[in-house]
């Protein structure tokens, strides 16, 4: 099955220079003089995305997120956000320009250029990995994220919905609301990964990919957006182009390319550089000795054709067999490894998948071949396995166990889910400990003992970490099978660990309400906000107890504090609004609300809220205007706010006019 790699055909390798010799003069390599522009440029793009941050922090609210991942809110939500922006221009001077955005813009293409600078000097050139199958990953990838969501919508639900009437739900589909624009946010790190990741993140994204994939290899083989982007390149006219009468085929460029693309080749076959894995940092140009290469307007990859005869086929390090074995070990790994703890996320996953896939590939070449190395490393020589060779299969033996230990937990909580869904006991009804089936028992039992397997060592689990969603469903079964003050010491327990954030306080403070100790979950509560000022939720519950126990003068404490601390605390503001209108301030409420509503005019609950107090004015009018508003801002909320609207009228006689809201023909 696994046979002999393709040879090299061709293809011309760079040129071997001999000694020095008297008359004989050979090129030098030199700094390219370009190289600092980029330096230069990719540190103001990192000034600007550190002010940018800051920004919203001091604030509490900014320009939104250039993040491309975002673009998936804009296709899935009709959200147009500042990431989708970006992603549409850098798609457009992609297919104009090439992948200019990739060389100077790139905080992750930085990143890997400074860990291949660093390891040039400690002496380790890695080899750049080749794999046919491997790299279709980014267009997979791209594929996932930016058009399934579409397409599910549009095709897939609607096909199956007559013979599967739940599959719109199973698939998370969403009517789509059409297109708004949302250029602003108040959470700017929603849905990125913690700064605990970063660490990781940056040991496998940037080191590890470059020192066994090569130089930019988290661009090959693991990035999304280079699945659209690589396309893309291929219909530029922007190229770098050869004066072929100049060049003497020195190898310079090619030694200095960054994104490991074979110039001297490329302009020997094609005139030009055609390979689309060129990120334009024009650093070939820069070096020539020669003058040889400039950037120009040339044909473009797709039309291209060789301007050599005898040009040479791509060379791939990896037989056929080897590539199927590669993306069988990618899939098992990137599918255990997405979402492990809720923390690894899509790009981290994908690139872990590819090295597991490649120290895969090298074990199976360990085995086979006499001579094996990896970059310096010799790992075996003349058929011994060299001490080298040794430490790699060990450290593949751990990669290895520590692949199976994740695929346990991941399977943990797979298998209590499934038994966790059939326990549907109204919460009500688990607080009174009546009414509960035996059967509905036994499933809660079942679920919580795979649940406490995947739990962190030290607390009966085999987990290195915690899965945050636990931390709420582990004390729902408690209940479920009437153990109350073990749900509330878990609730506990995981709040004084750090573990669970804003939600969780709430959870604990409504199940202490019920079992008759409130006042122990208000005191929990101060503390709590004490330590976490921002947690909004728990603000909230804190002040609608203190209102509705006859202690209105200190919920509104609460919110003055907050709003003391941090003027732009929209969250804040909008409660202290709630607030003010339930006890009968309706004048100072609206004003807070109209200048949340003013803060964040995206808020469809703030919005709505603030068309409400208008209404209690007696304004009619300026609240159904409103919440017309607010639907075309937030059209995803458009049919219940018309609804609200439709009410609002009907209570004041106009049954004609909220008719026509309702329906949505409302003006």
């Amino acid at each position: 099955m696994f046979g002999r790699r393709a040879s090299s055909g061709g293809r011309i390798g760079l040129p071997v220079l001999t000694p020095r010799r008297p008359g004989l003069a050979r090129p030098e390599a030199r700094r390219s003089r370009i190289a600092r522009w980029r330096m230069a440029a990719l540190i103001v793009v990192h000034l600007l995305m550190i002010g940018h941050v800051l920004h919203w922090w001091w604030t509490g609210s900014s320009v939104g997120r250039f993040v491309l991942s975002d673009s998936m809110k804009t296709l899935e939500l009709g959200e147009i956000n500042p990431g989708f922006l970006l992603f549409a221009a850098a798609l457009l001077a992609t297919a104009l320009l090439g992948r200019f955005m990739c060389g100077w813009i790139c905080h992750m293409g930085a990143m890997q250029d400074l860990c291949a600078w660093i390891l040039r000097k400690l002496h380790l050139r890695p080899h750049l990995f080749r794999s046919r199958l491997l790299g279709y990953v980014p267009l997979a990838m791209a594929l996932y994220m930016f058009v399934w969501p579409t397409l599910k919508r549009e095709a897939v639900a609607p096909l199956l919905e007559k013979g599967w009437p739940g599959i719109s739900a199973t698939l998370g589909v969403q009517p789509f609301p059409g297109f708004s624009p949302d250029l602003t946010t108040d959470a700017m790190w929603d849905g990125l990964p913690s700064l605990v990741l970063a660490i990781p993140f940056i040991l496998v994204c940037a080191f590890a990919t470059v020192y066994f994939l090569g130089a930019r290899g988290l661009c090959r083989y693991g990035c999304p957006y280079g699945g659209f982007l690589l396309p893309a390149e291929q219909a530029s006219i922007g190229r770098v182009a050869v004066d072929p009468d100049a060049c003497d085929q020195c190898g310079l460029c090619t030694s200095t390319c960054t994104a490991g693309v074979r110039v001297h080749d490329e302009v020997r076959q094609y005139g030009s550089v055609l390979d689309r894995n060129c990120v334009r940092s024009l650093d070939c140009i820069s070096i020539c000795p020669k003058k040889a290469l400039t950037f120009t307007f040339a044909k473009p990859a797709m039309l291209a054709r060789p301007s050599t005869r005898g040009g040479s086929a791509r060379v791939y390090d990896l037989t056929w067999g080897e590539e199927f074995l590669a993306i069988g070990v990618f899939s098992a790994v990137f599918f255990v490894m997405r979402g492990l703890y809720e923390s690894i996320p899509l790009l981290m996953a994908a690139p872990m998948g590819v090295l597991a896939a490649y120290l895969a590939w090298k074990a199976l070449r360990l085995a086979r071949e006499p001579n094996v190395r990896i970059s310096t490393f010799v790992l075996r020589r003349q058929g011994s396995i060299t001490r080298a060779g040794c430490v790699y299969l060990a450290c593949v033996a751990l990669v290895t166990l520590a692949w199976a230990h994740a695929a346990v937990v991941r399977g943990a909580i797979v298998v209590g889910g499934l038994y966790d869904e059939r326990v549907t006991t109204p919460y009500a009804q688990a607080l009174a400990r009546q009414g509960i089936s035996e059967e509905t028992r036994t499933d809660a039992a079942r679920a919580l003992w795979w649940y406490t397997l995947a739990a962190p060592i030290g607390e009966g689990g085999i987990a290195l970490a915690p899965t945050p969603s636990l931390g709420i469903r582990v004390p729902w079964l408690d209940l479920v099978l009437g153990r109350h003050d073990a749900a509330v010491e878990r609730l506990q327990s995981d709040l004084a660990a750090g573990r669970a954030g804003d939600s969780t306080a709430v959870q604990l403070f409504q199940l202490l309400g019920a079992m008759g100790r409130a006042l122990e979950g208000a005191t929990i509560l101060e503390h709590l906000l004490q330590d976490h000022p921002r947690w909004a939720e728990s603000r909230d519950a804190l002040a609608t107890y203190f209102a509705t126990s006859g202690r209105a003068g200190e919920a509104e404490a609460l919110y003055r504090t907050a709003l003391a601390t941090r003027d732009t605390d929209v969250k804040a503001r909008a409660g202290l609004g709630r607030l003010l209108l339930g006890i009968g301030r309706i004048d100072e409420g609206e004003r807070e609300l109209a200048r949340a509503s003013a803060q964040a005019p995206r808020e469809a609950g703030i919005r709505r809220d603030h068309a409400i107090a208008i209404f209690m004015g007696g304004r009619v009018d300026e609240a159904v205007a409103e919440l017309k508003a607010a639907a075309k801002a937030r059209p995803v909320r458009r049919a219940d706010l018309f609804h609200l609207a439709g009410q609002m009228l009907r209570q004041v006689g106009r049954v004609r006019e909220a008719e026509a809201i309702e329906t949505n023909s409302g003006d």
